[in-house]
């Protein structure tokens, strides 16, 4: 591994989540990509999806640049133009980088907001260029990408509702931003130990942990950039007790570290519904209890089918309980309750509704019961598989 580049991508990274434009962050990917891999020509092209015109095109090259990788960049870069000017399918455009990157040449898509909006070209005078590179960039253009949403997000203030999307801008930079340094850094390990396989098992767990959590908090901001709207299932047969024990394993550190009392009873049945909506639900119930209890505390979990054949799940803690007249708000989105009451940070305001329209979405029905400094349960029931 280039121990140069692999000091570009460690401060890259870092810099990333301090970028305030897409100008500025352009520039700083071309200027580091020509650096670090001593490249001779590196471009940043994105068009504005809705009026098909060139956005921003960032160019810089090398001084020494030769006729050839001229010729080259200028191919690209007009055969590229065409593409998205003229709007043809997505799968045209990704086949057209595919076919282009090879040897000395690395084509990477822009994504923004799950669309894509432009490509990144990078050149070199050397045919390995591809082979050796290629993975470092894809690392570069994941990050490239998550905080250009940022900024695209940020940037729609004033053309949509301020208050939504600046708070989604808000969790994006909390959220996303740590999570893209642990899945950059960790698929840097991932290059380093491939052939260490009891190390690598570890470095891949973390990465595909801190991926999936990057996908929940996608999930989060394309919800309520649609105004919330209806939760598609893709439901499955599976066992939700070694999902919720996986879950609960994640929680050692802050159980640890707050000395909490922590038990569960876990019933071994099979149950139908969206694994990934599952564990999103479980994950937040949890992480409620955990968050607002407080130092040697307690927190008990049940789950198991009633008389009725639902399946039931329930999450009982000691902790901050919730005031009488908050009741009615507790399950709306952005809605912080307890906040004259108690000092410490109550969170975003978005997971208790979003577990409402998980259940919601598989028919099924959640509540809760609390008083305030006296802790809280709440439960969950999804329907039998035969009411699927």
């Amino acid at each position: 591994m280039n121990i140069l580049f692999e000091n570009f991508l460690c401060k890259f990274l870092k810099k990333l989540n301090t970028i305030k434009s897409q100008k500025e962050l352009a520039n700083e990917l071309v200027s580091g990509v020509l650096n670090s891999l001593h490249a001779k020509y590196c471009s940043v092209f994105i068009v504005n999806l809705e009026t098909n015109k060139v956005l921003l095109n960032c160019t810089q090259k090398a001084s020494n640049i030769s006729p050839a990788v001229e010729k080259t960049a200028a191919e690209i870069t007009a055969l590229g133009t065409d593409l998205f000017t003229n709007s043809y399918d997505t799968a045209e455009i990704l086949d057209f980088f595919y076919n282009m990157s090879k040897d000395n040449v690395i084509i990477a898509p822009v994504i923004s907001r799950e669309d894509l909006v432009g490509f990144v070209t990078v050149i070199s005078g050397k045919n390995d260029f591809n082979h050796k590179y290629k993975a470092f960039i894809d690392i570069i253009m994941e990050n490239f990408n998550s905080r250009l949403d940022i900024i695209t997000l940020e940037e729609a203030l004033d053309k949509t509702n301020k208050q939504k999307i600046q708070f989604l801008a808000s969790i994006s930079h909390e959220y996303k931003t740590p999570l893209n340094s642990i899945i950059g850094f960790s698929d840097i390990l991932k290059l380093k130990l491939i052939n260490r396989q009891s190390e690598y098992k570890y470095i891949d767990n973390i990465n595909k942990s801190a991926k999936f959590l990057l996908s929940l908090i996608q999930d989060i901001l394309d919800m309520a950039r649609a105004e919330f709207g209806k939760i598609e299932l893709n439901r499955e047969y599976f066992y939700p007790k070694e999902i919720i024990e996986d879950i609960i394993l994640s929680f050692d550190e802050q159980i640890n570290a707050k000395q909490i009392n922590f038990s569960y009873t876990l019933m071994d049945v099979k149950i139908y519904a969206d694994v990934r909506r599952f564990k999103q639900l479980i994950y937040n119930l949890i992480s409620n209890a955990v968050k607002f209890n407080n130092i040697g505390g307690n927190i008990t979990i049940v789950s198991y089918v009633n008389e009725a054949d639902k399946f039931i799940f329930e999450i009982k803690d000691s902790g901050d309980g919730i005031r009488k007249k908050d009741y009615p708000q507790i399950f709306n989105f952005f809605s912080q309750v307890n906040r004259n009451q108690l000092k410490r940070q109550q969170g975003s305001g978005v997971g208790l509704a979003l577990c409402k329209m998980i259940v919601t979405a598989h028919k099924g029905e959640i509540g809760f019961k609390s008083r305030l400094h006296h802790g809280s349960t709440f439960w969950f029931e999804l329907p039998s598989v035969s009411d699927c």
